[in-house]
């Protein structure tokens, strides 16, 4: 897989504009215009047979005219030139392009083939190109401006942004402006026919002077360059802020198993960024407000919880019933650091936390801030968020004070100040300190860069290697379409997971002898690829504890899957030795045509998919991966033991999660999906087991066996 070099992207000597106009409103003209406009500094070769000369800079009359190894090339023609100009480009050894120009793989399967073609001319020639169908990007540090939509010049901060909606990047361009923030690189990713989403991200998350990198995402294009760029991001610890859309929940109905109707797109996508300690964002406000803590805040190089600072006693309620909600821990303040507040604030001031310093330290403001500063010294606290609103005639004696408070600290401080005229936040803008708007956004902003910031002080990403590995790789046979639950019991056992004794029986004789051989009491199940949900069909007895209810329930069984399913092939009656009773989980695997074999682990049984407490991770899994994801689940509080029961043997089940994985990962060329539901949980030291299990191949078996054995009576 290619690896570009953005630097002449982004960073650009020398710009060339193919289909440049004289007319700013063009898309030909705009960039011309703007680059003029804001400065750039390189050189500038407009191109268009038209005109001799555009806004002072000579146009060139063709591709062929224009110098060697120029940096960038703005395309900005009809989309059946496009290809013809990048190859004409690459004779004249361009470095990069982007591509303005719609009409490709967005508007049906002219453009598509259009599309393919472009890509293929980029892995061949190397050219790493932007778009098509782009509103191309940014660079104000260096006053690049390769796009046709409105720019803010006005306010640039450390902030990269990338959108694959030009729309969303244009609205969350004047949202940030709006609390006092703007990018400085913002990038339109368009149809990604040649860099894509996670090119850029990779590119970002290397150049120092980025604090942070946001971005709206549909979908990951490929997951080799969004494995690279996350790991570049953890490496280079760079945050970066998602919003993830396009979460629904397309083919679920059509699952053959449960964990196929509950493995969505959002699941993966979401278990698989939480790992890599990417911060996911549900609106646009929220997408705007993180970066800007991350780009004014600092991060503690230590753990610490929150204090509130306020003088209205219902803005502190409003932000610690936030804390709670979002599971933002609140401080509890050391003795000392109590007893010297008390000596600043008056007597009736609330010295809890959230702490009310009241409206009446007005009017002893040094007391005030002398408080503040005795909180962020306490080691319990890591960050101070502090409340005031209106008062707009204070702000040319509260922000020095602000700003020497923040550089003082090496602790997370935060303004929350609400109400204030348009000219107070101008100054807010202007000022060395984090400021937000209301108290709700500012602790939903922090519970992102807290947890963010947790992670990165005690964890890191951990790569599988085979040396890690529980299970020797087995090479199985291919399943097409349905195994019944025997076979993949079988392929289960391959790989050390615990299964019942049992055996599948064509007779009732055959179903007595082994129920006696194996002992009672038994499950008996309907053996049948062509069924996949036994209990929905009357094809399961548990609990048979003798050899006349054997027979009697070999009768009903057999009966009862006829009649469910007509035409299903019936293999046989699995006999089993009942499991005694634990924890009911449900492990499973299902293939995402990105992430590839992705592991389903939560509380099973019957209410699975009413419950919905599930958790997936891209496949193979570590040790470490298998306990977080039981931890994760709502359930864990049952499998730690709850109301004198337990706990559960939950080394076992990590076990078991680690070699489903496994296994999953092995098989994955004809794995369609896997569900084990329900896995038994034992006492600890008692193990697990796995009950049930059906496996889906990719395709549908061609039957050209005998006809279905039937019952012997």
């Amino acid at each position: 897989m290619i690896e570009f070099d953005l630097k002449p992207m982004f960073s650009p000597q020398s710009i060339a504009i193919i289909g440049a106009s004289s007319d700013e409103s063009k898309i030909g003209g705009r960039p011309l215009y703007m680059l003029k406009q804001i400065g750039f500094k390189g050189e500038i070769f407009p191109v268009n047979p038209k005109y001799e000369e555009i806004a002072g800079y000579r146009c060139l009359p063709d591709i062929q005219s224009l110098p060697e190894h120029i940096d960038l090339a703005i395309i900005a023609v009809k989309s059946n030139a496009v290809l013809s100009s990048l190859e004409l480009l690459a004779a004249r050894s361009i470095k990069s392009a982007v591509i303005f120009s719609s009409g490709f793989a967005e508007v049906g399967a002219e453009g598509i083939e259009m599309q393919n073609k472009l890509t293929e001319f980029i892995k061949k020639s190397g050219i790493p190109v932007a778009g098509p169908n782009c509103n191309g990007f940014t660079n104000l540090k260096e006053n690049v401006i390769a796009s046709f939509s409105p720019v803010n010049l006005d306010q640039v901060d450390p902030i990269a942004f990338i959108s694959q909606s030009g729309a969303v990047a244009t609205v969350t361009t004047k949202l940030i402006r709006d609390i006092g923030c703007g990018y400085q690189y913002l990038v339109g990713t368009g149809n990604e026919a040649g860099v894509d989403f996670f090119d850029y991200v990779n590119y970002f998350a290397q150049q120092q002077e980025v604090k942070v990198i946001g971005g709206y995402l549909e979908g990951a294009r490929n997951k080799e360059s969004m494995e690279r760029a996350l790991a570049s991001c953890l490496e280079n610890e760079k945050p970066l802020v998602l919003l993830k859309v396009g979460n629904s929940e397309k083919g679920a109905d059509a699952a053959t198993s449960h964990t196929g109707s509950l493995a969505g797109n959002s699941a993966i996508y979401s278990s698989y960024l939480k790992k890599k300690n990417v911060i996911q964002v549900n609106s646009e406000e929220e997408l705007v407000d993180t970066l800007a803590l991350f780009n004014n805040a600092k991060l503690p190089s230590s753990f610490g919880d929150v204090a509130l600072v306020t003088g209205s006693g219902g803005a502190g309620i409003i932000m610690a019933d936030k804390c709670e909600e979002y599971g933002v821990p609140l401080a509890k303040l050391q003795p000392e650091t109590t007893a010297k507040l008390k000596d600043l604030l008056p007597s009736f001031a609330a010295f809890g936390n959230p702490i009310d310093v009241t409206a009446q330290v007005l009017q002893t403001l040094d007391n005030l801030f002398e408080s503040i500063e005795v909180i962020l010294n306490d080691d319990n606290v890591g960050t101070v968020v502090y409340y005031m609103q209106l008062w707009d005639h204070l702000a040319p004696t509260f922000i020095p004070r602000l700003e020497q408070i923040a550089a003082n600290t090496d602790k997370t401080f935060i303004v929350c100040w609400s109400g204030v005229a348009d000219e107070t936040k101008q100054k807010f803008r202007e000022s060395d300190f984090c400021w937000m708007p209301t108290p709700s956004r500012t602790i939903r902003a922090l519970k992102n860069i807290n947890e963010y910031n947790r992670t990165r002080l005690t964890g890191s990403y951990k790569k599988f290697s085979s040396e890690e590995r529980m299970t020797v790789p087995q090479a199985l046979e291919a399943v097409f379409g349905n195994a019944n639950e025997h076979t993949g019991k079988t392929y289960l056992a391959k790989y050390g997971i615990s299964v019942p004794t049992g055996k599948v029986v064509t007779s009732k004789q055959d179903a007595v002898n082994t129920a006696e051989e194996i002992g009672y009491p038994v499950v008996m199940k309907i053996a049948s690829e062509q069924i996949a949900h036994k209990s929905d069909a009357g094809g399961v007895k548990i609990n048979v504890k003798s050899d006349l209810e054997v027979k009697a329930a070999y009768d009903e069984i057999w009966t009862n899957a006829k009649n469910y399913n007509p035409n299903a092939q019936l293999e046989g009656i699995l006999v089993e030795k009942m499991i005694e009773d634990g924890i009911e989980v449900i492990i499973g695997s299902v293939q995402d045509p990105l992430f590839g074999p992705c592991i389903l682990f939560g509380i099973g049984g019957i209410f699975v998919e009413v419950f919905n407490d599930v958790v997936l991770r891209p496949a193979p899994l570590t040790r470490e991966d298998a306990y977080e994801m039981v931890q994760s689940i709502k359930g864990y509080t049952i499998l730690k033991g709850a109301r004198g029961k337990g706990p559960y043997d939950i080394a076992a089940l990590v076990e078991t999660l680690v070699k489903i994985s496994e296994f999953s990962f092995d098989q994955s060329e004809w794995l369609k999906e896997l569900d084990i539901n329900p896995v038994i949980v034992h006492e600890k030291g008692k193990g697990v087991t796995a009950v049930d299990a059906l496996i889906v191949g990719n395709e549908k078996k061609v039957s050209h066996s005998t006809p279905a054995i039937e019952a012997v009576r």
